[in-house]
């Protein structure tokens, strides 16, 4: 497998202690960074991770949200990349991880293949714009009402994503 990027966002934090989480899993095989800083370096990748919380009603969170247009002018033909979303599933239950949904439509009309979808079972929530074929178009992580999970799910997640890469 060759190395990771991994590429995330964050305004309040959390986020980062999920991208500690994968840092900790991955060790060598990721590279890490922060969207503040720019999005250039997905270029120099043929596997990559995007990591989004969503805020308010499913919107993008502010780092990404700066690079979007940027984003949207990358080819992504010939890459894997996988997608991990944070939200909380009680308090925006009507737009959980809508965010997903904005990067997985961005990835799929730039030709990059999307890998790691994962089963809605033990969430809760009343509406869900990043489900396709019955499934989160990611891991989903919520790290307000399910944060004891988090470990578990990026572990098990990154065991079956993991062969997927090139």
């Amino acid at each position: 497998m060759k190395k990771i990027g991994l590429f995330y966002g964050t305004t309040g934090g959390r986020t980062t202690g999920v991208v500690d989480e994968f840092d900790f899993n991955l060790r060598d095989d990721v590279e890490i960074f922060d969207v503040a800083n720019g999005i250039e370096k997905i270029k120099e990748f043929e596997n990559l991770i995007l990591v989004t919380p969503s805020y308010g009603f499913g919107e993008l969170e502010a780092h990404w949200e700066a690079v979007i247009e940027d984003f949207k002018k990358i080819d992504l033909s010939g890459k894997t990349l996988a997608l991990v979303g944070l939200g909380s599933q009680t308090t925006f239950g009507e737009s959980f991880v809508g965010a997903l949904e904005v990067l997985y439509k961005i990835i799929i009309k730039n030709g990059g293949k999307v890998i790691g979808l994962t089963s809605t079972d033990g969430y809760h929530f009343e509406e869900c714009e990043a489900i396709v074929e019955g499934k989160f178009m990611g891991l989903v992580l919520d790290e307000e009402n399910q944060d004891d999970m988090t470990p578990d799910r990026i572990y098990e997640w990154l065991e079956v994503i993991k062969s997927e890469f090139n």
